[in-house]
């Protein structure tokens, strides 16, 4: 019998990790989902679980006139239990259906759950691939498993499923976070691996129907590949390839690979046939307490876009009291900068911040906690910074000039966040005296832009009230705020 913990007047049940949703749980979840609704941390503008743990995006699409997010949810509990995915609709980026549980995992080849993939269009129909996580007392068992959505939104898993069984050759049994694509008439798979070394790999698998698929073998790539690979992502972005990895076991250096796990960007060409990636440029994607198992897809008109976890690794947040934890990072559309990959806010969301007021000051009070503030920042002195809160609860954004280093600190925040793993994040900045800053705060949710997206800062404060936030520049700032107007979801 379930263990029942009162709170608040709200029963909450505990769950075994191995428990997928059923009938006789949707009056519990709808109880939770109007409980989490009190939360003050929710955000306007990101997307987050109604209730429980979200983590990976999964199978992002621009499909039948509509952009199709699914993500990895743990409905009951908010921590890291039964993944199910979830899913949201929209036609803008900006209003938003949920369509609740996309894919439960209650079929015996995916008894521990349905993790991460992607997705593809074939014939009107939108495959979406999964890697069927199955565990025995040996160790895991990799499987990869497809379902396909008609365009009424019906989903149905194939009965082939699974469609690949067992690891190749010198492989172990982590392989996962299948990214199927399209090139010269044939179908590819990539997939994170683990080898029995220890040692990341990404390996590369041939298909011709979306179902029959032959392994090709390890794709070379000129990085540390750290223990294990995670959620691959291919794309073309003005001409070029970008393989997106998330990498486990990378070792910390002081403006690169600061959080448990992180998130790497290689620009260049994909050589299919020698299984090769030729490397132009390469870079951590984002340089925040939060982000990792970003997901690279083609939006409306083909544009390149990601989006990624907003979160990273295990972690305690004060949201967890209020049952629910995590959520995504805004979508963002791709380009190249001198082959740096950018990453910026989607023009769809962007249009939403509106009513733009005009700043002159050393200090500023917002009007509500759903923003977007920009201005610039010059060398005037060595070091330079700018604080977001109170007198006593704050985190800051610092620029020192003379190293060439960018940071957010969040060491003054009354409520700590994941303090375990620290409370400084830094990274190389781009060897200027003038950056373009863009901060958006969502409630709980900051996201930092620096020269739109040749950096990036995404993190976790809790130091947000319903009214506003002081900020602190410390010199005669020039800017603009703007506020999120639209009703989002």
């Amino acid at each position: 019998m379930n263990k029942i913990i009162y709170k608040n007047k709200m029963e909450f049940q505990k769950f075994e990790t191995y428990t997928y949703v059923e009938d006789k749980h949707v009056s519990y979840l709808k109880q939770l989902e109007d409980f989490v609704q009190k939360s003050s941390f929710l955000p306007h503008y990101h997307l987050y679980p109604k209730t429980g743990l979200m983590n990976d995006p999964n199978g992002l699409a621009y499909f039948n006139k509509q952009y199709q997010f699914f993500y990895q949810w743990f409905p009951l509990e908010p921590h890291h239990g039964m993944k199910h995915w979830g899913h949201y609709k929209s036609s803008d980026l900006v209003h938003w259906e949920d369509k609740k549980i996309a894919l439960i995992p209650d079929e015996e080849y995916e008894k521990n759950g349905c993790y991460s993939g992607n997705s593809i269009e074939k014939d009107g129909l939108l495959y979406l691939f999964y890697t069927a996580n199955y565990k025995t007392p040996q160790g895991k068992i990799p499987k990869q498993a497809v379902a396909i959505m008609d365009k009424v939104g019906v989903i149905q898993k194939s009965k082939k499923n699974p469609i690949i069984d067992g690891a190749p050759e010198g492989m172990s049994g982590e392989i996962r976070d299948p990214f199927v694509f399209k090139r010269d008439g044939s179908y590819y798979m990539l997939l994170g691996a683990k080898d029995e070394h220890e040692v990341g790999q990404l390996l590369l698998y041939t298909s011709q129907d979306l179902i029959d698929w032959v392994y090709q073998g390890i794709i070379s790539l000129p990085i540390d590949k750290g223990y294990m690979l995670e959620c691959p992502s291919l794309i073309q972005v003005e001409g070029k390839d970008v393989l997106i990895v998330s990498v486990m076991g990378l070792e910390k250096e002081e403006t690169r690979y600061q959080n448990q796990f992180s998130t790497i960007y290689l620009v260049g060409k994909l050589d299919i046939s020698n299984k090769v990636f030729y490397e132009e440029y390469s870079d951590e994607v984002d340089s925040g307490f939060d982000f990792y198992a970003s997901q690279a897809f083609y939006g409306k008109n083909n544009v390149p876009m990601m989006v990624a976890w907003f979160g990273c690794g295990q972690q305690e947040l004060p949201s967890d009291k209020d049952m629910w934890k995590h959520g995504l990072t805004m979508p963002y559309e791709l380009k190249l900068k001198q082959n740096r990959l950018t990453h910026f806010v989607a023009s769809e969301l962007l249009e939403q911040f509106k009513k733009k007021q005009s700043f002159h000051n050393e200090k500023i009070t917002t009007k509500s906690n759903t923003y977007h503030l920009s201005f610039e920042v010059c060398n005037h002195k060595d070091e330079m910074s700018i604080k977001f809160g109170y007198l006593k609860d704050y985190w800051e954004l610092k620029f020192d000039f003379n190293r060439d280093h960018i940071s957010v600190d969040r060491s003054n925040l009354d409520i700590p966040v994941d303090v375990q793993n620290g409370k400084i994040r830094k990274t190389k900045g781009l060897n200027k005296n003038r950056y373009q800053v863009d901060v958006f705060v969502d409630n709980s949710f900051v996201e930092i832009f620096i020269n739109e997206g040749e950096k990036s800062f995404a993190f976790r404060a809790f130091n947000m009230t319903t009214q506003h936030h002081d900020v602190i520049f410390g010199w005669e700032a020039i800017g603009e705020i703007a506020y999120y107007q639209a009703v989002g979801f």
